[in-house]
């Protein structure tokens, strides 16, 4: 399991070690769009998240992890010697891709691993893969250059891949899915036990990375900036505790009236708003690990689990896309009434997901 999630935290590294070097890219490509080779990692999953999942589900959980940490060592690797921009640009794109079947097949395949008791609290932890990964991108880098960070974080993912390929079991999912195609949009997207846990997370990352990068400024407490991504953590820490007496389907919808309640009295609490900012922040890292917990939890085989992963990274990368720009567009003095206004909504979409998604898992099962 420790392998597992260190594939995610070279998947977090995938966006950290650009985000974290861009002031020095600017001096490397002066003039270019540098901004853009953070984001095209993002817009691979909004086209092809639902891809992934599908090619998960067809080759399984374990070639798939393999495929993309050999993708991602070799693309991230190549970007090393810093290519002409457009270049360095494709080898984006196509460590996206290795991205994309890392973050869909790795959880997959942990909850295959995991004992049924104790599958909610893997997925909490899976959950922490991306808060964990960039804030140990960030100690670790320091003051090196893009070059020298590009190669480490590639060679890191050749060698995992190595440690992988010797050390995960096969055979673990024997089930298979054809090759994916257009249509499985269409059967993701009209069954609910597939879509509701991608629809919750898409909601959880629209509300999470705004309020990372701007609730600082609008609280006017910058030191938050670092405290606030640790707070959710926190919170999806508690997932496996509280989903072992509350099903996850019901902890993301609560967690998001939590939300609403947490948030209003930071916008009420006066000198005090900072620290409830933190609490705020903290429920909704148990959203995040529901949502993870709840794929297992609705979807028995891995082939479903596969395609569930793949909305789920679809739709968390549509909210991470355009959370951030939507609150800069309002201004800062939107934050609290745009994280309110968000929490009901996804209250209000998620219940009534995840109660069709139950129906839906139920016929399932009784049909299967």
């Amino acid at each position: 399991m420790a392998a597992l999630y260190g594939a995610g935290l070279l998947a977090a590294g995938q966006f950290a070690k650009v985000s974290l070097t861009l002031g020095a890219l600017d001096g490397v490509y002066p003039g270019a769009p540098v901004a853009f080779a953070v984001s095209g990692v993002a817009v691979m999953g909004i086209l092809f998240g639902v891809f992934s999942g599908g090619i998960t589900a067809s080759v399984g959980p374990r070639r798939a992890i393999l495929a993309g940490l050999i993708v991602s060592a070799v693309a991230g690797g190549a970007q090393a010697v810093l290519p002409d921009f457009p270049l360095l640009m494709a080898l984006r794109v196509a460590e996206g891709a290795g991205h994309l079947l890392l973050v869909v097949a790795v959880p997959t395949l942990m909850a295959a691993l995991a004992a049924e008791r104790d599958r909610a609290f893997v997925m909490g932890v899976w959950a922490t893969f991306f808060g964990v990964g960039f804030s140990l991108a960030a100690l670790l880098i320091g003051n090196a250059g893009p070059g020298t960070v590009f190669a480490v974080h590639g060679g890191l993912a050749g060698v995992l891949a190595v440690v992988l390929w010797i050390m995960l079991p096969r055979g673990v999912s024997p089930e298979r899915r054809p090759l994916p195609r257009l249509s499985d949009h269409l059967l993701i997207y009209s069954t609910p036990r597939l879509f509701a846990p991608g629809l919750g997370h898409g909601i959880y990352a629209f509300l999470f990375l705004a309020l990372v990068t701007y609730l600082p400024a609008a609280l006017d407490a910058p030191w938050l900036s670092p405290v606030l991504p640790v707070a959710g953590l926190t919170g999806s820490l508690l997932t496996g505790p509280l989903a072992r007496r509350i099903v996850p389907g019901r902890l993301v919808w609560g967690g998001f009236l939590a939300l609403v309640v947490s948030f209003a009295l930071v916008w009420a609490s006066g000198p005090l708003a900072p620290w409830v900012a933190i609490l705020a922040m903290a429920l909704s890292g148990i959203v995040a690990g529901a949502g993870f917990a709840a794929v297992p939890w609705l979807n028995p085989t891995n082939a479903d689990r596969a395609l569930a992963n793949g909305a789920l990274a679809q739709l968390g990368n549509v909210g991470t896309f355009g959370g951030t720009p939507v609150l800069a567009a309002l201004g800062l003095a939107a934050a609290l009434p745009m994280a309110i206004a968000v929490g009901l909504f996804g209250a209000l979409a998620t219940a009534l997901a995840y109660r069709a998604a139950q129906r839906d898992a139920e016929l399932a099962a009784s049909c299967g």
